[in-house]
């Protein structure tokens, strides 16, 4: 029962509720003029009496058929409303477990999709500390050529400086025997 049928259902149970007052008004009419009726009545005192007991114990008999009913009428729509609670009740249940249930999966979700991404950055990390050991590799084979180069650059060069070296001291001893020479001849 939605809340529209509940609402029309206290509409309809106003307009029974005034439909007993009315009842029971007009069977109260009814009762004091059938009563009024027999007091002004040109019966006799006894009769008059006994008429006046029946139609009360009738009256009463009504009166109190009309308190069953609405007694009745206040109990089954207190077991409707308790009904109706209960109802509510368990579809808010049922509607905050759907909610926990969905709630519980997008976490896990959650969960999954942040493992994953977790899982990407080590394995890039992995990759640039393989690039980076890589470069490092590359750095030192190349310091080592390098410095080979230069060893042997520096040897080519050494037998250069000795050779320039010789050919200096040569020269100098040549020129300086052609000066000697020069100054003997002068």
């Amino acid at each position: 029962m939605g809340l529209f049928d509940y609402l029309e259902e206290k509409r309809l149970e106003a307009v029974r509720k005034r439909r007993v007052k009315e009842a029971g008004k007009i069977a109260t009419g009814i009762a004091l003029g059938a009563i009024g009726g027999i007091l002004f009545a040109p019966q006799e005192g006894k009769k008059t009496r006994e008429e006046i007991v029946e139609k009360s114990k009738e009256a009463a008999d009504q009166a109190r058929e009309a308190a069953l009913d609405a007694r009745d009428s206040v109990e089954f729509k207190a077991y409707l409303a308790g009904e109706q609670a209960k109802k509510t009740y368990n579809d808010l249940k049922e509607a905050a477990i759907n909610k926990k249930a969905e709630f519980d999966e997008d976490v896990e979700v959650a969960k999954a999709k942040a493992e994953a991404i977790g899982d990407v950055i080590k394995s890039g990390a992995e990759d640039i500390k393989e690039d980076v050991d890589e470069a490092a590799e590359g750095v030192k084979e190349t310091a080592k050529d390098a410095k080979e180069d230069l060893k042997d650059s520096a040897k080519d060069a050494k037998k250069d400086i000795d050779k320039s070296s010789k050919n200096i001291k040569e020269t100098v001893k040549d020129t300086s025997k052609k000066v000697e020479k020069e100054a003997k001849k002068n």
